[in-house]
């Protein structure tokens, strides 16, 4: 931003909105652009939604060729009186429509016209484009706007194995007669697509549920597709299911992540080689947090003992990668008492273990074991020892294949961090954006982040964070 501008604002202005001195803006607007790049100009049309609480103001944009989200939206009075907001975003492109490839960044100082009700200015984007918005309310505060049918459940995925498996799991079969009989496709009014339905409990209909995702996985793309269905139909409550990276100290392939709170870890600032993090927790309420903790694994159909062979490969797997199986939390899920002693020595007996003081080793025979079942075993399983663990969720905007990122979460602040995704952060940040009184994340552990990262375990982390999620929503619509 150049310097003539921001010293024509007053330097306290950026404290105004909290002090409840900015205008109120909320609400939706009718939105010209009017764009140069290079030498060809023209007039897009547009809807902007714009929320502003007690400490932010958020912008949403929809147009036909982009959508944008808000970067940073800081308030303020210019020396006149004149209420200004500078604000930087990020557009994500739909390739359909738009001739740019990748997402790309801009930035807007806006000035509000309270005779007119108008927002205008100039901006600039990365793409070095540049223009001139224009904005002019169409409703205020309460973002009634078209509306659907209301629901009880808004239930988002981030992908289409996700959004298959939670269709799966919530639908009335076979296996179980509670469940959603028929799912209804419908549409926005921005052209969202859901599925919605009733689902049924011994007959009678307990919660209404909508079923979503993005076309893309990621907070970008999230995050307007949340937005624009929870303004349209209203929901109780706003819940993610899927999978996630686990941490490999904490939890086992499989295993079920439930988030205690939720925060975007790559948001901060970078100085040559340090990064300082900006952590903005999202933190579900206690009574839902309670009931969380109290979700049993042996419950979900995913749930199954290991056998002998199971517990044998999972020891030695855990050897192969370097950890210490006798320390790790599922070693209890997968040995029953007396059954690890027992594994040992069969082990042993097998010439693919030994011990070494007081330390297990994997002999070369057991490594070409582990070796083969990771080039043999590519179907995945059907039911495994699984937990349900209750704690941090850290969302970024990439996807990590490097195992030390788990000790740069630690060192960011957040020392227990469980999962790791792109998207839990966005759910609850969307919920308080849009007044939803409940939020949570449930996601299933696929992988740990690791150069082993592999997507064997996908389909079934996607269906037990279904199933637990499930589980979780009859028992809060049943109290």
């Amino acid at each position: 931003m150049p310097d003539d501008l921001i010293e024509q604002t007053e330097p306290h202005a950026w404290m105004r909105l909290q002090d409840g001195d900015f205008p109120t803006v909320s609400g939706r607007w009718k939105m010209e652009i009017h764009w140069q790049r290079g030498d060809r100009t023209g007039k897009t049309d547009a809807l902007a939604v714009i929320r502003q609480s007690d400490w932010s103001i958020d912008m949403q944009v929809y147009s036909q060729g982009s959508d944008s989200r808000t970067i940073l939206a800081r308030p303020g009075r210019e020396l006149s009186g004149r209420p200004v907001i500078h604000y930087m975003y990020e557009v994500e492109p739909k390739a359909m429509w738009s001739d740019a490839v990748n997402p790309y960044k801009g930035a807007a100082i806006l000035r509000l016209n309270e005779d007119t009700d108008e927002l205008s200015g100039n901006y600039w984007t990365s793409q070095l484009s540049k223009g001139f918005f224009k904005l002019s309310r169409e409703s205020q505060a309460a973002f009634k706007g078209p509306q659907g049918d209301s629901v009880d459940v808004l239930l988002m995925t981030a992908i289409s194995e996700e959004f298959d498996q939670a269709r799966l799991v919530f639908s009335k079969s076979s296996q179980s007669l509670d469940g959603v009989v028929d799912w209804v496709p419908r549409k926005t009014h921005l052209n969202d697509r859901y599925l919605v339905g009733s689902f049924l409990v011994r007959g009678q209909a307990l919660f209404r549920i909508a079923l979503a995702k993005p076309n893309r996985m990621g907070s970008v793309s999230t995050s307007p597709v949340a937005t624009n269905l929870a303004n349209y139909l209203q929901p109780k409550c706003l819940v993610m299911c899927g999978v996630c990276a686990g941490n490999p100290n904490d939890v086992e392939l499989g295993d079920v992540i439930v988030s205690e709170l939720a925060y975007q870890y790559d948001e901060g600032k970078r100085e040559k080689k340090n990064f300082f993090s900006d952590i903005r927790q999202a933190r579900v309420s206690k009574e839902w947090l309670a009931a969380a903790q109290s979700l049993d694994p042996h419950d979900l159909p995913s749930f199954g003992h290991a056998n002998d062979d199971e517990r044998k490969l999972w020891l030695m797997q855990k050897l192969y990668k370097g950890l210490d199986p006798r320390l790790l939390p599922a070693r209890e899920r997968y040995f029953a008492e007396g059954e690890w002693a027992a594994t040992i020595v069969d082990l042993q007996k097998a010439g693919q273990i030994t011990i070494e003081g007081i330390l297990l080793k994997l002999t070369e025979l057991g490594r070409c074991a582990v070796e083969r079942s990771l080039v043999m075993d590519v179907d995945p399983p059907k039911k495994l020892p699984i937990g349900i663990q209750v704690g941090p969720i850290a969302s970024g905007n990439v996807v990590v294949k490097d195992s030390a990122t788990w000790g740069e979460l630690k060192r960011m602040g957040v020392r227990t961090v469980l999962g790791l995704e792109m998207e839990a952060a966005t759910i609850g940040e969307v919920a308080m954006q849009c007044g939803i009184g409940e939020w949570i994340v449930i996601k299933g552990v696929m992988d740990h982040a690791d150069p082993n990262k592999a997507d064997r375990f996908k389909p079934f982390a996607a269906r037990a964070s279904a199933e637990a999620l499930r589980n979780f929503l009859i028992g809060r619509f049943e109290v």
